[in-house]
């Protein structure tokens, strides 16, 4: 306890507001070096871990007319697929009753695009009436939307030996993903294709910041932003990259910690430069024989050894002190005095 109150009272004993200059004949032989700082128009710093995704809008989905019994996928999810390859086996009567719909659905195109051709002749020197024409008319159109409704989905299917069994197959290269049961009154989906294009970084930023990134980078790449969404989410938005190239080595759904390049003017120091007084990020100025606390906006950081501060006309074109800054902290708050 007596220990305790010691150092307690101690603290107490330390000046509660340090002084803001410093003459450099008190500092004795320290070495004093300096820097100018260097103007930055690029800020990089840390920001939400980001997530590889599909760029909205993006996804290519596999619908069938159609609800099979049983779907069984012959690739993994998130698998590269080619085009024309067999991406699942689909079973049961649903798949038997699709292949006789399309046959019954193409025959009655065929009956109805000949009346149809016939017709139109006769239609044209009015030797039929324009109510007949019209039915003719609806009857191939009828047929042709009926045909086409079908005929979309059996440019994705190749049938079997076995009436009810068939298969999807790849309407284009890219990634495949399962479907996750959604249908609607006419179609299901069996799943989904992504072009290896689509796959871009989200990530969240500040608001505030939104409109000043201009690029991201993750471990092993760079990447510019190609959109920022209006939409904020409890002071964040969402910002998605340009598609991600083959050297990022990032698959869909990963996350990966990421930065980002914001436009703003900054000044480069380096890291030691920078101390805290009375809690507020500092550095010294040097002006004559004597050197100046002045207090600094660390926005982010450049290297390994350097950090970006916001530009200030207190900065421009002033050394910076680089070297024996801790010690000259400690002489200008009273912990000690240099010979």
């Amino acid at each position: 306890m007596k220990l305790f109150t010691f150092v307690f009272t101690s603290l107490f004993l330390l000046p509660a507001v340090a002084q803001t200059e410093i003459s450099i004949d008190s500092l004795g032989k320290l070495n004093l070096t300096y820097v100018n700082a260097v103007p930055s128009q690029s800020v990089q710093k840390a920001v939400s871990t980001g997530i590889v995704a599909p760029f909205p809008g993006s996804q290519l989905h596999l619908m069938a007319p159609m609800t099979p019994q049983q779907v069984q996928y012959l690739v993994a999810d998130g698998s590269a697929v080619t085009k024309g390859q067999r991406l699942a086996m689909l079973k049961g009567s649903e798949v038997h009753h699709f292949t006789e719909n399309l046959k019954a659905k193409t025959a009655l195109l065929h009956i109805s695009q000949k009346r149809f051709n016939a017709n139109k002749p006769l239609f044209e020197s009015n030797a039929i009436s324009q109510s007949t024409w019209f039915s003719i008319a609806q009857d191939y159109y009828d047929a042709k939307l009926a045909w086409g409704h079908l005929d979309h989905f059996a440019e994705m299917f190749e049938s079997d030996e076995d009436d009810d069994i068939g298969y999807l197959v790849a309407p284009e290269a890219g990634l495949f993903l399962y479907a996750n049961g959604e249908k609607d009154a006419e179609a299901t989906r069996l799943g989904s294709i992504i072009s290896n294009n689509s796959l871009r970084i989200k990530t969240m930023v500040s608001a505030h910041e939104a409109s000043q990134i201009s690029a991201l980078d993750t471990a092993n790449c760079q990447v510019q932003v190609a959109r920022i969404d209006a939409v904020v989410n409890e002071y964040l938005t969402s910002v998605w990259s340009e598609p991600l190239p083959e050297s990022c080595n990032l698959k869909l759904g990963q996350r990966a910690q990421v930065s980002g390049h914001f436009q703003l003017k900054a000044l480069k120091i380096p890291a030691q430069s920078v101390f805290y007084l009375n809690g507020q990020s500092s550095v010294f100025v040097r002006s004559g024989n004597v050197l100046n606390v002045i207090p600094v906006e660390v926005v982010g950081q450049s290297g390994a050894d350097a950090l970006l501060i916001k530009a200030t006309p207190q900065l421009n074109n002033q050394p910076v002190l680089s070297s024996s800054v801790s010690a000259v902290q400690g002489v200008l708050i009273g912990l000690g005095e240099m010979e």
